[in-house]
């Protein structure tokens, strides 16, 4: 019978605790966040809501209210995205260059001692600042990291799966969105597809 040293049995064991303390990378998932604005006063209101669906290099967003729909798709491997639009029963469909949709220049970022733990998974927090004014405080788990983090621009260089984030503007005015379901069951190519039958195209 094989019998390994205690230094050995040590090193294993400690290899084993890293590598399952590792950030998973997943192709595959979608994200459901409540939208709230808060007023000064701490009220919320819902606004609506933000689906997010990633496959490989390709990501969809849709934005749902009472007065809009508006959906974004693109590919981070490509040149160009497309935006729709659903009002009452107008439907349009825009090309956009896909790195037009970068956000104005990040002044700093700032991590929190905050920790909160979010639909089970851990999470640490982080506040943006850009030269606009507005910031943002970011909560973000590092057990998950998407192969695409830039459905918003502000997460690029976020090492993790957002579940929570607030936008604060200059005027002190606060948006919140949260994360009520996180799905890592593989996605269908279909969801990223457009009939543009459908859609008046506007340049």
């Amino acid at each position: 019978m094989l019998r390994l040293s205690p230094l050995i049995v040590c090193f294993l064991s400690c290899l084993v605790l890293q590598l399952q303390a590792q950030t998973k990378i997943v192709g595959e998932c979608a994200i459901t966040y409540d939208i709230h604005q808060i007023s000064k006063t701490g009220d919320t209101i819902l606004l609506g809501q933000k689906q997010i669906f990633i496959k490989g290099n390709s990501c969809k967003t849709i934005l749902k209210t009472p007065q809009l729909t508006q959906t974004l798709i693109f590919n981070t491997q490509q040149d160009t995205a497309i935006i729709l639009k659903e009002i009452g029963l107008n439907k349009m469909l825009h090309y956009i260059l896909y790195t037009s949709i970068n956000p104005v220049n990040l002044v700093s970022a700032k991590k929190n001692s905050f920790i909160s733990t979010i639909l089970n998974y851990p999470c640490a927090s982080i506040t943006l600042t850009w030269e606009d004014g507005n910031t943002m405080e970011v909560v973000y788990t590092t057990d998950i990291l998407p192969t695409v983090t830039v459905y918003e621009q502000a997460f690029k260089e976020i090492p993790g799966l957002v579940l929570n984030y607030q936008l604060t503007t200059k005027e002190g005015n606060r948006i919140l969105y949260s994360a009520t379901k996180v799905d890592l069951s593989p996605i269908t190519l279909n969801v990223f597809e457009v009939n543009k039958n459908n859609y008046q195209q506007i340049n």
